[in-house]
Order: structure tokens, then sequence, then C-alpha cells
């Protein structure tokens, strides 16, 4: 996989290392405007989590969201964003399930069963370990990029404006 050509949806499905990567940039992005935020609870819900890799791993979600600061936005580029996303996240729960494994079992992840959200360990909680890595592939770069505007979008809004907007329920 060294060229955009050689990527298929078979691949990135597949890897779970992508997945995680998606998931640690949304967290991260997540975290960042809640701590602006001065919030109480500064991780993403787990059941937020389940939405990251079936819209940055759909070729329009994806470029909508690494040029959008804003759901509004991000929903206007494509107006089809939250048609059959419900079901997108419910097909793809095992490849969710599998980068959220490989993050805990490489301790990237913390878990927070009272509050039931997922924070970083503080040993990865920048963005230092996601920029110092080198993608020979530029959607790599759009995922991690893509993820953590989701998580800031998310982050900005509260649960029932995203299940309205997206069409989605947790």
């Amino acid at each position: 996989m060294n060229s955009d050509s050689d990527l298929n949806l078979f691949d990135i499905l597949q890897n779970n290392a992508l997945g995680t990567v998606a998931l640690h940039s949304f967290i991260l992005g997540y975290t960042r405007v809640k701590i602006g935020k001065k919030d109480k609870i500064l991780e993403p819900s787990i059941d937020f989590l389940f939405y990251v890799l079936p819209i940055v791993y759909g070729e329009s979600s994806l470029n909508s969201f690494k040029s959008s600061y804003e759901l509004y936005t991000a929903i206007t580029k494509d107006k089809s964003l939250s048609l059959g996303l419900q079901e997108r996240a419910e097909k793809m729960k095992k490849q969710t399930l599998d980068s959220l494994n490989l993050g805990f079992s490489k301790k990237l992840f913390t878990l927070n069963i009272e509050e039931y959200t997922i924070g970083l360990d503080k040993n990865y909680n920048n963005s230092s370990i996601l920029k110092s890595m080198k993608f020979s592939n530029s959607f790599y770069n759009d995922v991690y990029r893509a993820s953590y505007r989701l998580g800031n979008i998310f982050a900005k809004k509260d649960t029932k404006m995203l299940q309205l907007k997206l069409n989605i329920r947790f």
C-alpha cells in the first residue's frame, strides 16, 4: 500500500491500527474543545466512538469533515452524511471494537467506568505522537485530520443535537 490507488475498502476496514489512530484523533480533538470550555467531563462518551469510523471511512464524509469546523458546514458539503449512518455504525461495530481493543492493549486509551467515557492515557494525550508518524498515503493523513475535527465538532454539540442532525441514536 504505497500509493493512493493501492487502497481498497477491505484494506481500510481490516486496518485496526488506522482505526485506533482515528479514535485517538477523535478523542484528542474532543478533549481539546472540552478543556477550553472548562466542562466537568472532558472525555467523549463511548457511544460517540461508534460513529467515528463510519464517518471517516466514507470518502465524501471524510472530505467534508477534514475541511469543516462546524457540523452544519460538514452536512452542507455532504447532504448524504446522515443517510444510513446508524446502520453503518451498527455494521462497523466490530471494526470499532477491534480498534478500541488495540488502543486499550497498547495503553493508549483509558476507561472511566463511572462516566461511561474513554480518554487518552497521559503519555499519549497530545498530537505529537500522531504528527511524528509518517504516513505513506494521503488517505491516512486525511483520516487523522477528519477524526480530530469530528471530535471538535462532537464536543461543541450536545447529545440531542448530534442525534437530531446526524439521524443517529445513542
